[in-house]
């Protein structure tokens, strides 16, 4: 069987990926026009840019599959039952607004059972790449391998959270990124598991859930412990990464009220 990594969609996909990568790259290099969405969350004009470039390119490529993106919407051809793509062009726009480095365009295609099938996420000015292919997961040319024990005791958690719970973890709490970022870090064994908060979207999360499910990783839902459903599920707050990991802050009640 050909290796994923020369198989025609992931060559596809990285160039699509690269194209978009150059964009964001070039509007960071010289500064951003930046406005509010009504939902109050930032866009700017390098996540116009970069996506009209993937848009361009899956329309392309992957002509009959539909299309959803965080800017743009949904395709108006979309036919119901069909593969789908999901779309971030930019993953961490306020990083990328405070010129920080953990930042990039996300993406996925998913089946209608919402099986992720082929993702991959971009750090766009450090230049890294993680992509998933029929359940192997890979950062750069590098396969990765299952996660262990030995990751660092760091746990992921959003920029926001000190604001509504209070978190009771033993090891370190990062915030450095979007929650693509921080995900792909988990799956490549930076850290041992990542905390995502209420009222994320699909483009936030399927790359990140793929990486993590190929490198034999779980994602659980935070209020009663069961198996995340990528789209039963959608905006439910969640743990993912060890599984060792994800089964202790779930039995040990990480997450409490704010006092």
């Amino acid at each position: 069987m050909q290796h994923p990594r020369y198989s025609r969609d992931p060559a596809v996909l990285l160039q699509i990926l690269a194209a978009a990568d150059d964009v964001a790259r070039t509007h960071f290099e010289r500064g951003v026009q930046v406005r509010n969405k009504l939902d109050g969350s930032l866009v700017t004009d390098a996540d116009m840019a970069a996506e009209a470039v993937i848009l361009e390119g899956l329309k392309l490529h992957f002509p009959n599959d539909n299309l959803w993106s965080e800017e743009s919407g949904e395709s108006a051809a979309a036919v119901h039952g069909g593969h789908r793509w999901v779309v971030d062009p930019i993953d961490g726009t306020s990083a990328f607004v405070e010129g920080l480095a953990h930042w990039g365009p996300s993406l996925a295609r998913l089946d209608p059972s919402g099986r992720v099938l082929l993702a991959a996420t971009s750090l766009t000015r450090l230049r890294e790449v993680w992509w998933v292919h029929e359940g192997r997961a890979y950062f750069g040319d590098t396969e990765l391998p299952p996660l262990s024990s030995g990751a660092p005791p760091v746990l992921y958690i959003p920029s926001g959270l000190h604001k509504r719970a209070q978190l009771k973890w033993a090891g370190k709490a990062r915030c450095i990124g979007g929650t693509a970022a921080h995900m792909a870090l988990v799956a490549r064994g930076s850290a041992m598991a990542v905390f995502v908060g209420p009222d994320w979207h699909l483009w936030d999360v399927a790359a990140g859930l793929g990486l993590i499910e190929a490198v034999k990783g779980v994602a659980r839902r935070a209020s009663d412990g069961a198996p995340l459903q990528l789209l039963a599920d959608a905006g439910a707050p969640f743990f993912a990464g060890n599984p060792d990991v994800v089964e202790a802050l779930l039995t040990a009640g990480a997450l409490g009220p704010k006092p």
